[in-house]
């Protein structure tokens, strides 16, 4: 039920703030901006949630334990969901790279870094949330970084090769 509640929101926020403004442009900004918010918004759900809010009681001191500041250390240490991980976090920024790209037209190395500081956002968050809650499902791991960029990359590949196309289906 608590979910329902945060979609709503959501969607509130959405329909407050961006619809009206992505529709008097045309149907299609409005459609490739709703899917960056809707692939955003499940992003953020599938990273951060539940969210912990700040404790009154204090925070959690050993919150840098949880954190892997060690490139691939999982990978090396030949922990079993460690590969999984990896092609996890670069299928899930596979959207930002390509919808950034058609959004914004910029180069690689803007999408990038686009990419990297989104990626950042919700490590750090993580990493808060570590901290503030305690809940260590969620950490800081520098190899979900590295990942998620280059997710980004790969989406932003696919847009180049699929760019004469897109470029013909948004001037109609």
């Amino acid at each position: 039920m608590r979910y329902f509640f945060d979609f709503m929101l959501l969607l509130i926020i959405y329909f407050l703030f961006f619809y009206r403004r992505w529709n008097e442009k045309s149907k299609k900004i409005l459609i490739i901006n709703t899917l960056m918010y809707a692939y955003i918004t499940m992003v953020l759900f599938v990273t951060l949630m539940p969210f912990t809010i700040p404790l009154i009681n204090g925070t959690n001191n050993m919150f840098l334990q949880t954190a892997n500041f060690i490139p691939f250390r999982d990978l090396k240490s030949n922990y079993n969901g460690a590969i999984r991980e990896i092609v996890l976090n670069i299928v899930m920024m596979i959207p930002f790279g390509f919808l950034y790209a058609i959004i914004k037209r910029q180069g690689i190395l803007k999408i990038i870094m686009s990419t990297f500081l989104f990626s950042l956002v919700i490590e750090i968050s993580q990493l808060m949330s570590a901290w503030w809650g305690g809940l260590s499902s969620r950490s800081f791991d520098i190899t979900d970084l590295i990942t998620n960029t280059f997710g980004g990359l790969v989406g932003y590949t696919i847009f180049l090769v699929l760019k004469p196309l897109i470029l013909k289906v948004l001037k109609k």
